[in-house]
């Protein structure tokens, strides 16, 4: 049976100061490595984000979209889907965010003053999803490990970035915790994709709305782990 699968966890240039590729770049090396989408899940404000913090919020978040939005134009036509998502970090522990959109983080400045507990209620309100992303990595940036099992609807269970006890510890969290997982490279350069990871669905994701549901009910993806290319 055919799968599609999809990148949940990828860094543009113009948005995460960490990213060396572009959004359009980012288009043109999953295509052909044979995906069938990407999430533009770039660092947001409060993580290793490249936009200028003296802007005011509505400027900030108009170019914060910028590696998204171009990665969106870059795959205009073609029968490959784009779609939107966020980092956002606490302490060192940081979720990726699904679900929202360009416009409703205009209209709610707040959420940078959010506890974990607010930031989940306020997602899950507005319809998303939220992951905790690679929750036991080890980095010297990390000053602990923080897990919130009540504040996230899913787990980032594989995260080709991360050694494999990290990962491994990851998985079986999730199991305990009875929280669907998901898998993502956390890609920031494609001239160095030598690991990936990525969720697999049974049917094609048609919106990141499709997304959202299938991740929170636990049926009809898998989180596919690291691939070395």
């Amino acid at each position: 049976m055919k799968e599609y699968v999809y990148e949940t966890h990828l860094h543009t240039s113009e948005a995460s100061a960490c990213g060396i590729t572009t959004g359009a770049e980012a288009v043109s090396a999953y295509i052909k490595l044979g995906y069938s989408g990407i999430f533009v899940t770039d660092h947001f404000f409060n993580g290793n984000c490249a936009v200028d913090d003296n802007l005011k919020w509505k400027d900030k978040i108009e170019a914060y979209c910028t590696g998204y939005e171009n990665a969106k134009k870059a795959a205009a036509g073609l029968d490959f889907s784009v779609f939107f998502g966020i980092e956002f970090n606490f302490s060192g522990d940081e979720y990726l965010i699904y679900g929202i959109t360009k416009e409703w983080l205009i209209e709610h400045p707040e959420i940078m003053n959010l506890s974990h507990s607010e930031l989940f209620n306020t997602i899950d309100r507005a319809g998303g999803l939220m992951v905790q992303a690679h929750p036991f990595r080890k980095r010297s940036y990390i000053r602990s490990i923080n897990l919130h099992p009540d504040d996230v609807h899913a787990v980032e269970v594989y995260n080709a970035a991360n050694a494999p006890e990290e990962n491994e510890q990851a998985l079986e969290y999730a199991a305990l915790h009875h929280l669907p997982g998901t898998s993502g490279s956390d890609m920031h350069n494609v001239n160095d994709l030598y690991c990936l990871g990525g969720t697999a669905f049974e049917k094609k994701l048609e919106s990141v709305q499709d997304f959202v549901a299938q991740i929170k009910s636990g049926k009809g993806f898998r989180p596919l782990p690291p691939k070395f290319y």
